[in-house]
């Protein structure tokens, strides 16, 4: 198992007992709110004895259709906020790798974002301080299947956080974890969700 791959299964451990603890915490509120619909529901009954059973019906139903409404909209909530921390800690997790590792998936990144052009590739400040011996080497020899594509490591730098931009005499494209996990996150999310909630 590779470090990402347990970084990964315990990002997923983690979510799962968070999942736990917050749907708990969800159903126990929702618990609550549907005792006090039910308190409300029979102070209604008692304050309006004369009026007709259609119309106690009609308020019991309303009381607890809000009450389920309540309850959905709580456990929702949860759920995306378990989704929004779980994609920070895939974000944390790429930025946490071992030098070896991150360039790894960053050379694995530029084979896969390259163009069929000559392109210069523009790092963080702090990423660029840290690269490894032949990275440019191994840049090139990750986009070689790629026709007419080469890279080479651009001296500029932009405080991008993690991943790379890509230059193209000036067309960008941005690779940054920031701006890929953005792009996918609609993916991501429904991915997460079917991971913790299926």
């Amino acid at each position: 198992m590779t470090g990402l791959e347990k970084i990964t299964t315990q990002i997923i451990d983690d979510a799962k007992a968070n999942v736990q603890k917050i749907q708990a915490e969800a159903e126990e509120e929702a618990s609550k709110i549907l005792a006090s619909a039910k308190e409300q529901r029979e102070k209604q009954a008692a304050d309006l004895a004369a009026e007709t059973q259609a119309q106690a019906q009609m308020i019991a139903a309303h009381a607890q259709s809000g009450a389920a409404l309540k309850k959905r909209q709580v456990l929702l909530a949860a759920k995306q906020q378990i989704i929004a921390q779980m994609i920070q800690s895939a974000k944390s997790a790429l930025l946490a790798l071992d030098d070896k590792e991150y360039f790894a998936l960053i050379v694995r990144m530029a084979g896969k974002f390259a163009l069929p052009q000559p392109g210069k590739l523009i790092l963080d400040p702090n990423d660029r301080a840290r690269i490894p011996q032949g990275f440019e080497a191994m840049l090139n020899e990750a986009v070689q299947a790629i026709p007419g594509a080469s890279l080479s490591l651009s001296e500029e730098t932009r405080p991008i956080g993690g991943g790379f931009i890509l230059d193209y005499a000036g067309i960008e494209e941005n690779c940054s974890f920031d701006a890929l996990f953005h792009a996918s996150q609609e993916t991501l999310q429904d991915k997460v969700q079917e991971l913790l909630f299926q």
